[in-house]
């Protein structure tokens, strides 16, 4: 009896084709990123269920993969970078100098459940800047993910940034609804899109919202003028300087005011943002924002932070749903085909040699030469070159370009 074998719920194989185009978009991201000055890093897959689950609220202490307990180490496979990469700060806090700007493109793993855009393995393009207080810092990090999306050959018509500040909207909630529901309420305003607006509208009348019509129409501004003019308290006051500032230094075509951007894990402190598409289709592209109390949260010195992830996933769908996939060049530049086995060792003699400068594949099933032929065409080859009995005699081969049909002669 045979067993097929099925890969686990909620994860993605890569063929060839699927993994190249990952590592283009990869490559995409870490060469805008290094013009900015970032460097990239590195950390464990899997980190200690302590570190994991410090504050990040109960939804994502139920999504870590927790490995076995062995003795009384208990780890977790990692569900953000942010959380990582923040740890490995904090080995080296006192002697980095400050900014520290990295960035990392890895795969991480929260269990829930599977859908579209979302898996339970999955790849992110993060960023971290540690150390800096100001809000250009936050402007920096938005800007070069909309570089980013730029460079893909998306535009202003295929995608808009979200841009809010957890002040400013604790600020308001706190005067709407009373600082006892703040938290309850944030947690709702995450879920708005997700939810039909009565069905959300009732969540927030059960969770204790009094003035529900209130409460709407504040998350509904979306402009600078608006915000300026509304009542606030010195937290909403202190929020709206600092949306203020980020929005002024940030390419206005692509960001949008948006106080229903909150963003659901509790570390955020300020600065916080969300990247879709402009049909609002898929899941956020690219989400993030500043927390400012996570180092000091794990045990080291008080440090500014701020940072994003751009979740591939949902990226690769949009680019295939716009048809601006990036052209991945797999080409082959030559197949050389031995007419018989007794051929293959000047074929690979030849192929070490090409190899040298050139992709190159030679036969390995001992096919006809018309099945060569066939199989050079399938792989893309450029150029087909054919060692036999003349060749080897004569110290020369005919190589025939399959593109133009055009043959010329050279040593072997």
């Amino acid at each position: 009896m045979s067993v097929t074998f099925q890969k686990p719920k909620g994860t993605e194989d890569f063929y060839p084709e699927d993994e190249a185009l990952k590592q283009v978009l990869f490559a995409k991201f870490r060469e805008v990123a290094a013009r900015f000055g970032f460097r990239e890093v590195s950390t464990p897959a899997f980190e200690t269920f302590e570190l994991l689950s410090q504050k990040e609220g109960e939804e994502i202490k139920e999504q870590i993969f927790t490995l076995e307990k062995r003795g009384d180490e208990q780890f977790g496979l990692r569900f953000d970078l942010t959380v990582p990469n923040t740890r490995l700060f904090l080995q080296k806090q006192k002697e980095l100098q400050k900014p520290i700007k990295w960035m990392m493109c890895d795969r991480m793993w929260r269990y829930e459940r599977p859908q579209k855009g979302r898996m339970r393995e999955f790849y992110q393009m993060n960023l971290e800047i540690f150390g800096s207080p100001y809000p250009e810092t936050d402007a920096e990090v938005i800007t070069v993910v909309i570089d980013f999306f730029k460079s893909l050959g998306l535009t202003q018509k295929d995608f808009e940034v979200r841009l809010n500040n957890r002040k400013l909207l604790q600020g308001i909630l706190t005067e709407l609804v009373g600082e006892e529901l703040v938290d309850e309420i944030i947690r709702l305003i995450d879920k708005r899109e997700k939810m039909e607006e009565k069905e959300w509208e009732a969540a927030i009348k059960t969770a204790g919202v009094k003035d529900v019509k209130a409460l709407v129409a504040a998350l509904d501004m979306k402009t600078i003028d608006e915000l300026e003019n509304m009542d606030k308290n010195s937290l909403a006051q202190e929020g709206f300087l600092e949306l203020k500032e980020v929005y002024k230094d940030l390419d206005k075509k692509f960001v949008m005011i948006d106080l229903n951007t909150a963003r659901g894990l509790a570390y955020y402190t300020s600065t916080v943002f969300e990247i879709f598409d402009k049909e609002g289709k898929y899941r956020a592209l690219c989400g993030g924002g500043r927390y400012d109390k996570l180092v000091e949260l794990f045990g080291g010195t008080s440090t500014p932070a701020t940072g994003c992830a751009v979740g591939m996933s949902t990226l690769r769908i949009l680019l295939e749903d716009l048809k601006k996939l990036p052209v991945i060049n797999q080409n082959l530049q030559y197949y050389i085909a031995p007419l018989d086995k007794k051929f293959l060792s000047h074929a690979t003699k030849l192929a070490g040699e090409l190899r040298k400068t050139s992709t190159v594949e030679l036969d390995l099933m001992r096919r006809s030469l018309g099945g060569q032929m066939n199989y050079a065409k399938h792989l893309g080859a450029e150029n087909f070159i054919v060692i036999g009995e003349n060749e080897v005699k004569s110290g020369k081969c005919t190589l025939k370009n399959l593109k133009t049909g055009k043959e010329t002669t050279m040593q072997i």
